[in-house]
């Protein structure tokens, strides 16, 4: 019992609030009522009535920590305002003052109900850092994006400013189509056609090759259902094929103004596209930077409504240290494993000398292990904060009434601006 009351000093008076500690259940009242003669009596039978009003009180419990659980508290606004005032009645009854166990009572269940009237922070510092890996990861995400759209804004430029030769007789396009590459299409409009064309000639060769190894593998196939299927896929290559030979045919036909129109097209999409997925990682970097003290605030919460909320709350908990206790694993298992190895060699002169290296695929699957790591701790927390959030903002918030009240002060302003300039004609 000296170890339960141990850690019971260990808790604060908030903490004990929160977990719905009280010091004496009702049963107490009564026996203490039963001892003492029938001068407060009336005041007792109040004070019992007092804890019955919670909705959910169901008797008391003692934790491990020997902390007593009676759910006397209330849940609601109204619990709390009926149970204040059938306290304000216990002590208008009361006829000896001096009673200490009554005393001593009345002033933990005053405490309960001034608890649950005001409104306690409530948030997890862990569910705030655990988002900032998120915030931090949208933002490199949100600056890598801001890259990306500049980038394709300049290319986008560069291709709008192409000087076109005014004879394009002396292109070889065949023969730049063997050397061409990927990022040599945004030299000029010659290139771009040439590279297109080779890119189409590849599709057309590859789909022929696809049509021609299909057919061979339906002449030897072992069922009708296989050759079947075999024969279908060949067609449908056939048709690509057709395609993408009009396509080719389409490029092959460009000028170099068309080439250029083509090139300017492709980039503005490119373009605008970057600028949407830029316009998106922004709100969102905005939206999680702004989540953290939305958070604070949603979490402002009335004691009634923490206690209403406590066993959603112990959920969350369970959640929260699951995510993180499988993070602290794989934590664990990175700082455990040697990247490093460590040899002796052995020379011709008899020396010896000690050397390491280091063995990257234990460094990839170390760096692995820790973003992992730091994903589960980053979802987890995020999770939890916009549950928590949301569900706060509704809780611990009248709107109808913050809008009625605003609304208010809008007409009262705008009827005091009306008046002034009544007064100033």
């Amino acid at each position: 019992m000296a170890k339960n009351k141990d850690k019971k000093k260990h808790l604060s008076n908030a903490e004990l609030r929160e977990i719905g500690a009280v010091g004496f259940s009702m049963d107490d009242v009564r026996q203490v009522q039963d001892q003492k003669d029938s001068v407060n009596a009336k005041a007792y039978d109040y004070m019992v009535e007092a804890m019955a009003v919670s909705a959910n009180y169901m008797g008391d419990t003692i934790t491990d920590e020997g902390v007593r659980l009676d759910d006397v508290y209330p849940t609601t606004y109204e619990e709390t305002m009926k149970m204040d005032e059938l306290l304000d009645k216990s002590e208008r009854a009361v006829k000896d003052e001096n009673d200490d166990e009554y005393n001593k009572m009345i002033v933990e269940l005053r405490g309960i109900v001034g608890w649950s009237r005001r409104r306690h922070f409530n948030f997890s510092w862990g569910i705030i850092f655990g988002t900032i890996i998120t915030v931090a990861a949208v933002m490199y995400w949100s600056n890598s994006d801001k890259e990306t759209k500049a980038n394709r804004k300049a290319q986008m430029e560069a291709v709008k400013a192409w000087e076109l030769p005014g004879d394009e007789s002396g292109l070889n396009y065949q023969k730049m189509m063997d050397t061409i590459q990927y990022n040599d299409q945004f030299r000029g409009a010659a290139e771009y056609k040439a590279y297109h064309m080779k890119s189409k000639a590849e599709s057309i060769k590859s789909q022929q090759e696809y049509a021609q190894k299909y057919r061979a593998q339906a002449d030897t196939a072992s069922t009708k259902d296989a050759k079947k299927q075999y024969l279908k896929w060949a067609k449908e290559s056939d048709q690509n094929v057709e395609i993408y030979q009009k396509e080719y045919e389409e490029i092959q036909g460009w000028d170099l103004k068309d080439a250029k129109k083509a090139a300017v097209k492709q980039q503005t999409r490119w373009y605008r596209s970057a600028s949407k997925a830029a316009a998106f990682s922004y709100c969102l970097m905005i939206f999680f930077l702004l989540l953290i003290p939305l958070y604070i605030f949603a979490n402002h919460s009335w004691g009634y409504v923490i206690t209403r909320t406590r066993e959603e709350q112990e959920m969350l908990d369970k959640i929260k240290k699951w995510g993180y206790s499988i993070a602290a694993g794989l934590f664990g298992a990175a700082a455990a494993m040697e990247a490093t190895e460590h040899y002796r060699v052995h020379w011709s002169d008899g020396s010896t000398t000690h050397e390491t290296e280091t063995n990257w695929a234990v460094v990839v699957i170390k760096v692995m292990l820790l973003i992992a790591a730091l994903a589960i701790v980053a979802v987890v927390s995020t999770g939890i904060m916009l549950y928590s959030t949301i569900v706060g903002l509704k809780r611990n918030y009248d709107w109808k009434a913050i809008y009625a009240a605003a609304k208010n002060k809008a007409v009262a302003a705008k009827h005091m601006a009306q008046d002034v300039a009544a007064k100033a004609k």
